[in-house]
């Protein structure tokens, strides 16, 4: 389909009209009833001709129950994104959730739209909205009888082939699309031209205003530019356009096409001038150039969303479900409003008939004369006259109106359940037990949930289009540009903040389904036993309660906000390992950590370390042995880091902060070296340079021995840590792919793997716990051997010395 013939598109789109006739009909009386039209026409001799908003009230409770349902949480929908590392997608998420949902909340356009259509879908169960260009993010609601959709069509759309929006452009409008630096070319200028025109030669004959200007083109068209408001009143015509979109897969390239043509049938001219004359002088609308926008084979849309969204709340009970057989709330209380109305008003008059004072006549003269009494304090009666007495005159049986009336009631009760909450009221109360209340409570939940569940999942796609064009990149749209800004400050990649396609969206549920009864009963129940849950559920259960107390997200948020960032997971896990490492032992590297918090929490432990060395100025040689291993632990983690290019910056404060701490157990190890001389001097045991030398050397021999022990010790544990979640991660994408496999294993045998496993980490840990214990008795053998063998060895020296002494003098002699 191509559509490139101006009356082709007309000729459908006026068909769409034709057919749709007595679908306007349909809404336009179910519009009066909900507005308060009384139920009579107006030259109807109805004495009681009253409307009693019936309708309109239930039209209102069901409204609530969106506004509940989508208006009250803080946010209309949750990002979430797994295109990032697991550690980091928390933070996305809620930037991003965050951000987009701060300009949302703000928008009152926006807050207008969704009343607009919950609105239309109350009374006519479709509600449809759309955008004016491919950039603006907010959506503009459309009647439901400006939007025209083929016979047929189901309310998934798939079978869609063409569809229609009807437009109303003003003046200035025009002039804005038509006119400046960046005009669109497939807009038709000449025409355009010619319907400004028109509008201002119209707008001069109906406010009785003879211009000058009109017999001057260039003030006329400096007054369109500058004056484009007195074109925006009331009395002054629009045009009027059918906006028409088809599917065309003609092209390599499928996607949505754009046309858009005149309404002739609709302009104050309809008679035989005006465009119609037009058409005769030129006959524009018989060729291409009667298209008022025509962009050819180019490509409008990818998808309908992009152009047009649809929300609805179908009641029908007949599948497949069609558009234009959806059962709106208001189509189906129609019938029974409407009889209810005229139900009151002739009860209403009856009540006013009961009021009136009967008097029996035989003649003319007795009439004039009953007309002529008087009833005051104290009157008289002719005797002619007679009063009709209350048994004598018709009697309207109020039992059976009030049965009518109840009945009614009843019937709009039941039938509105679903979206508004009207409990039974027996006539002979009892007090319910708590079991009873909570199955009251569930069914009515199962009621309302039932109907805005297919609110929830239609809206959805209308929150995927507005998110697409928040990340739309290089848009001119304001509230865009700030998001995106907003979003890279807080550092999110610019590939999540461009790219909608990695983020999931899932629209905000409130408890109760927006009935307050039944959030306030599931709150209490919750608070109820709040205490069983963890902490953080508890904080939520919390924040829930406050919400349904106050119905305002806001307040709710600053009675309880959000709560401090919890512990995670690499945090506890950098706790833990501080203590193992600052007792010589190695620490595995764990893969899918967040590297980030696990440096800067062992950075935070070592410095405190530190510090409470400085603080007594000396530090033992277990603790330094300690430091050093806790040192070359972060440096591992540091070098993980580095692998990232966007991290050099923080990789080299990380760098600088651990030289210096460096630097401090520097310090104590030499401050340990003087206090082991002096001590050793202090207790007559000083050695010469060449045995103090080789002790220190083969204590510097013994430590390095067992540094390098543990450091090969770790890497090996980290290559068989990491060589196991790599086979573990083949694993788990085989056991995906291959189904079979699936049914092979059992809870059983993947239980008996993992205690395997443990048990296996476990053995070689306490393998490696007791190599580097015996490591340390045969470095401690060692020392006190060579201690051992140098005091032999000064001993013999003594002993040669003193032999030496006693031998000189016999030289001598």
């Amino acid at each position: 389909m191509t559509f490139d013939a101006a009356d082709e598109v007309e000729s459908l789109c006026y068909q769409f009209r034709l057919a749709d006739w007595p679908r306007s009909r349909n809404r336009a009386l179910i519009n009066n009833l909900f507005n308060g039209v009384p139920p009579y026409p107006v030259d109807d001799n109805e004495n009681v001709n009253v409307n009693f908003l019936e309708g309109t009230r239930l039209a209102h409770d069901a409204r609530s129950q969106f506004y509940q349902a989508f208006l009250k949480p803080g946010n209309y929908f949750t990002a979430t994104t797994d295109a990032a590392p697991v550690y980091r997608r928390q933070s996305y998420s809620t930037t991003v959730t965050k951000e987009v949902n701060r300009l949302m909340k703000k928008s009152l356009p926006y807050f207008e739209c969704f009343r607009s259509k919950f609105a239309l879908l109350v009374l006519h169960g479709i509600a449809p909205a759309g955008f004016n260009n491919s950039y603006t993010w907010c959506p503009e609601p459309f009647g439901c009888e400006d939007v025209y959709v083929p016979s047929n069509t189901k309310l998934t759309m798939h079978n869609l082939p063409f569809f229609a929006i009807y437009r109303q452009f003003t003046a200035p409008e025009l002039i804005k699309l038509t006119q400046g630096k960046s005009v669109d070319p497939a807009w038709n200028q000449p025409l355009a031209k010619r319907c400004i025109e028109w509008i201002d030669r119209e707008s001069a004959q109906l406010m009785g205003n003879n211009w000058y200007d009109t017999w001057t083109p260039e003030k006329a068209a400096e007054r369109l530019k500058s004056d484009g408001g007195l074109y925006s009143g009331d009395q002054v015509p629009t045009i009027n356009v059918w906006d028409f979109y088809f599917w065309n897969d003609d092209n390599k390239v499928a996607g949505w096409n754009r046309r858009m043509v005149l309404d002739s049938w609709s302009t104050p001219e309809a008679a035989g001038n005006g465009f119609h004359s037009m058409r005769r002088q030129g006959d524009i609308f018989s060729k291409k150039s009667g298209f008022l926008y025509n962009p050819g084979k180019r490509k409008w849309a990818d998808k309908k969303e992009q152009i047009i969204t649809w929300q609805f709340a179908d009641l029908s009970a007949v599948a497949p479900f069609r558009y234009h057989s959806v059962r709106s709330l208001g189509f189906l209380m129609y019938n029974i409003c409407h009889l209810q109305n005229r139900l009151r008003c002739r009860f209403s008059e009856s009540v006013f008939e009961s009021l009136l004072m009967y008097f029996r006549v035989k003649s003319g003269d007795d009439s004039q004369r009953a007309l002529k009494v008087d009833l005051i304090n104290r009157g008289f009666i002719d005797e002619s006259l007679e009063f009709i007495k209350a048994q004598d005159r018709y009697q309207v049986r109020a039992d059976l109106v009030a049965l009518g009336l109840q009945q009614n009631e009843t019937l709009i009760s039941q039938n509105s359940s679903s979206y508004t909450t009207q409990p039974n009221q027996p006539s002979n109360p009892v007090e319910k037990t708590k079991f009873q209340v909570m199955s009251e409570v569930n069914a009515m939940t199962s009621l309302v949930s039932a109907a805005l569940l297919q609110a929830y999942a239609y809206q959805n796609a209308e929150y995927y289009e507005v998110f697409r064009r928040f990340c739309k990149k290089d848009s001119p749209d304001p509230d865009v540009r700030t998001f995106q800004a907003n979003c890279l400050r807080q550092r999110v990649p610019e590939r999540l903040v461009f790219n909608p396609d990695m983020w999931t969206l899932e629209p905000e549920r409130i408890m109760g389904a927006g009935n307050k009864t039944l959030e306030m009963a599931i709150a209490q129940q919750l608070m109820e036993t709040r205490h069983l849950f963890d902490p953080e559920p508890q904080r939520m259960i919390l924040k829930d309660y406050a919400l349904a107390v106050t119905d305002d997200a806001a307040r709710a948020e600053a009675y309880v906000p959000e709560s401090p960032q919890k512990v995670t997971d690499s945090v506890h896990d950098a706790q833990l390992a501080a203590g193992t490492l600052m007792q010589g032992l190695p620490v595995a590297v764990k893969s899918g950590m967040n590297h980030i918090e696990y440096v800067e929490t062992l950075m935070e432990g070592l410095q405190m370390i530190v510090q409470r060395g400085s603080q007594t100025g000396m530090a033992t040689m277990e603790q330094i042995i300690g430091m050093n291993n806790m040192a070359q632990h972060i440096a591992q983690h540091i070098q993980l880091i580095a692998q990232d290019p966007n991290e050099k910056q923080r990789v080299k404060v990380y760098g600088d902060q651990l030289g210096k701490l460096m630097n401090e157990v520097k310090a104590f190890e030499q401050r340990l070296e003087e206090q082991m001389k002096v001590k050793a001097e202090q207790e007559g045991q000083a050695e010469d340079a060449a045995t103090a030398a080789k002790i220190k050397a083969s204590i510097i021999t013994a430590e390095a021995k067992a540094a390098n022990t543990r450091e090969s010790h770790a890497q090996r544990t980290a290559q068989r840590q990491i060589q196991w979640q790599m086979e573990e991660d083949r694993k788990n994408r085989q056991f995906e792919s291959e189904q079979q496999r699936e049914n092979r294993l059992t809870g059983s045998e993947l239980a008996t793997e993992t205690a395997f496993t443990r048990h296996d980490l476990k053995a070689e840990a306490a393998k490696t716990a007791q190599q580097l214990r015996h490591d340390r008795a045969a470095a401690g053998q060692d020392m006190v051997k060579t201690r051992l063998k140098t005091k032999a060895e000064v001993d013999a020296m003594k002993k040669k010395a003193a032999a030496a002494a006693r031998a000189k003098p016999k030289k001598s002699e």
